[in-house]
């Protein structure tokens, strides 16, 4: 049986007709697989940006200590299987396919009871919790995936612990249009007699995750309140992180994941893996040893040093503000930029391209559609960079326009790729392809 065919037929928020937000279908569904999501010990995330490199990070840390690790994670970057990991490694096609002929048959059962098919990620879930039960591991890392009080994974009745990361005004059609309504949401995820951390900056934002968590009976912790410094000092080679508690000596930290915004992503793990320590003890060198040794591809990640090349997934404002600013605190590593960008229309491109005058050097930007079936149009793209005045090029597909700015870059040049992970893995793929064959010009 090949699953992906079964997986890919589906809607990304299920059928029209008769589908309403809510957790009543995958709560039935999950009904049918045996409830496999019950007694699973969970840390569940959300927020705008920097979920998942927190549960990266955390999943790192845990199997470095010794700990069985279960990590569900999204959007994939290489293969769907990497949404699913135990202790690092993604779930086989073999073990999916067997999964997968379970769940058709439990989303068969809904439908003679009335419910609409299935969402895509309402799917996705179930299959990542039946196999979790399966290889029953010690901890598992759980991302949600749009909002969080009605995304699919809070179907679970109690985590260990719930981290929101962040909030940025996205998905306002579904989440809400202020930074209190969209906390609202993420807040979902808080569950009776349990802990939050949370790095939210806005303050409407965190009153109302501070009153949720007094509603649910549960800790509540903000990591401005935790940390007395929070820092990432490096350029587009090393990151060297600086963590101080109130009343407690500064420590450092080597990071393999680069930019200034991981500071933020670290210490929200690190406080984390303190609060459980009691289930979950951890040494200080099996923390040190994870650090430096996190992958997560698509993540400012560097692929060749002459040009310098990253593939970065930024695909909102904040995120794009973050790329900005890393670049420009590298800029003297470096003569000209070469962005590869598409992103997809559901996106503040206006907003993107705002946060991108800021660079501090010459920019160029290669212009394409990619492969998602929610890409911007080319002529769209194209009437938002001439407003912004930048320096373009347009071209038929993500892999040309790759092509291109590899063949015009220098040696001394930076070459990033950046507005979606269908934009990144394109570029990617198209970049290791040239280097392999010798970096052939144009």
């Amino acid at each position: 049986m090949d699953p992906f065919k079964y997986i890919n037929s589906l809607s990304l928020f299920g059928t029209d007709a008769g589908y309403k937000p809510g957790l009543a279908r995958i709560k039935r569904l999950l009904h049918y697989l045996g409830n496999p999501h019950h007694n699973l010990k969970i840390i569940h995330l959300a927020g705008t940006n920097g979920k998942g490199s927190t549960a990266a990070i955390l999943e790192r840390i845990y199997r470095e200590a010794g700990y069985k690790t279960a990590l569900y994670s999204s959007p994939h970057y290489f293969h769907f299987n990497e949404r699913i990991k135990i202790n690092g490694r993604a779930c086989s096609t073999y073990e999916l396919a067997e999964i997968v002929q379970e769940v058709e048959a439990a989303a068969e059962k809904l439908k003679s009871e009335n419910y609409a098919e299935p969402s895509f990620f309402e799917v996705v879930t179930a299959i990542a919790f039946k196999y979790f039960k399966q290889h029953e591991p010690d901890i598992v890392i759980l991302e949600t995936g749009l909002g969080g009080r009605l995304d699919a994974t809070n179907v679970i009745k109690k985590s260990l612990l719930s981290i929101i990361t962040n909030i940025s005004l996205e998905h306002r059609k579904f989440l809400g249009n202020t930074a209190a309504e969209i906390a609202a949401e993420k807040a979902g995820i808080i569950k009776q007699n349990s802990k939050v951390l949370t790095a939210v900056e806005q303050k409407e934002a965190l009153k109302v995750i501070r009153a949720k968590a007094a509603a649910q009976n549960s800790k509540f912790m903000d990591l401005k309140e935790e940390y007395q410094l929070i820092k990432a000092e490096g350029n587009l080679q090393k990151n060297n992180l600086s963590l101080k508690k109130f009343g407690k000596k500064e420590n450092k930290y080597k990071l393999s994941l680069l930019g200034e915004h991981q500071a933020v992503n670290a210490a929200l793990a690190l406080r984390a893996v303190e609060e459980l320590t009691a289930e979950f003890p951890l040494k200080q060198k099996d923390i040190r040893a994870a650090l430096a040794d996190i992958y997560w591809p698509g993540r400012m990640e560097k692929i060749a040093e002459k040009p310098l090349i990253f593939l970065d997934g930024a695909h909102n404002p904040a995120a794009f503000k973050e790329l900005a600013k890393n670049i420009n605190n590298s800029s003297d590593e470096f003569k000209n930029l070469h962005l590869v960008f598409s992103v997809l229309k559901d996106k503040d491109l206006n907003a993107i391209l705002e946060e991108l005058t800021v660079f501090k050097t010459r920019v160029k930007f290669y212009l394409a559609e990619n492969n998602s079936f929610r890409t911007i149009s080319l002529n769209n793209l194209v009437k938002a960079v001439k407003v912004g005045k930048f320096e373009h090029r347009s071209f038929s597909s993500v892999a040309d326009a790759s092509s291109k700015a590899l063949a015009n870059a220098e040696l001394d040049d930076l070459i990033i790729a950046a507005g979606s992970f269908n934009t990144v893995f394109e570029a990617g793929i198209e970049f290791m392809s040239k280097m392999i064959r010798g970096g052939e010009n144009e």
